[in-house]
């Protein structure tokens, strides 16, 4: 009798076991069904809220719309970059994950395109104020001179230049954009070069100062002109 109740309760627990075990397992289903909708809602909401600032931001800087000939952009510190009667400017521009890089690389960009336009200029001048000598072969080492004593001092005007308009702004992935406009004052490097050029030995009595500045301020004067009228 006793064997037969234990038979008995160990089956009326296994049922109960089968029968629980179908409601249990659904409970559970359940409540993982649940916790996903939670996360993907929560998923979305962060979505949402990121695509709310990205399209603030947007409208914020948003362009005109493009015109048949594109879109116009305002470029920082370009009216400050223009070069004049009185003097030689260039804007430099960099791009860095940090700010001083930028500025290092924008400074760089400037000195070396304005090392380039003085060069242009002056072997121009060297080679037009060369045609003013009695002979060519005394032209053709002026012309070396000029040149020569240009390269002597335009590491200095470089270092010396004057920085009339600084910018940088830092765009949406965190780089930084710097603008850098330097200038020299053409009636400086005119004074630089008269003044190494009277001091050169194989000059000696054959060169005025006076007239050598008088050809190249009007020599200078011409060329800003003629690009003026090119632009």
């Amino acid at each position: 009798m006793k064997k037969f109740r234990f038979v008995l309760s160990v089956m009326v627990i296994a049922m109960s076991v089968m029968v629980c075990n179908p409601a249990m397992a659904q409970t559970r289903k359940q409540k993982k069904a649940a916790e996903q909708a939670e996360w993907e809602f929560q998923q979305k909401k962060r979505e949402m809220e990121r695509q709310r600032v990205l399209d603030s931001i947007e409208n914020a800087n948003k362009r005109p719309a493009e015109s048949a000939l594109g879109s116009f952009v305002d470029v920082p510190c370009y009216d400050q970059s223009r070069s004049d009667k009185e003097y030689y400017r260039e804007l430099g521009t960099g791009k860095a994950i940090d700010l001083a890089s930028a500025r290092r690389m924008a400074l760089q960009s400037a000195q070396a395109l304005m090392r380039d336009r003085l060069a242009h200029q002056v072997k121009g001048l060297a080679t037009d104020y060369s045609k003013t000598m009695s002979n060519s072969k005394k032209g053709a080492e002026m012309e070396q001179i000029i040149e020569g004593e240009f390269t002597n001092i335009v590491d200095g005007f470089l270092n010396d230049a004057d920085n009339p308009c600084e910018k940088w702004s830092q765009d949406r992935t965190g780089n930084f954009n710097a603008f850098y406009t330097i200038e020299i004052r053409k009636g400086d490097l005119v004074d630089k070069l008269a003044d190494g050029l009277s001091k050169n030995e194989k000059l000696q009595a054959e060169f005025d100062r006076d007239q050598f500045r008088k050809y190249a301020e009007e020599y200078m004067k011409k060329q800003q002109d003629f690009q003026n009228g090119q632009q």
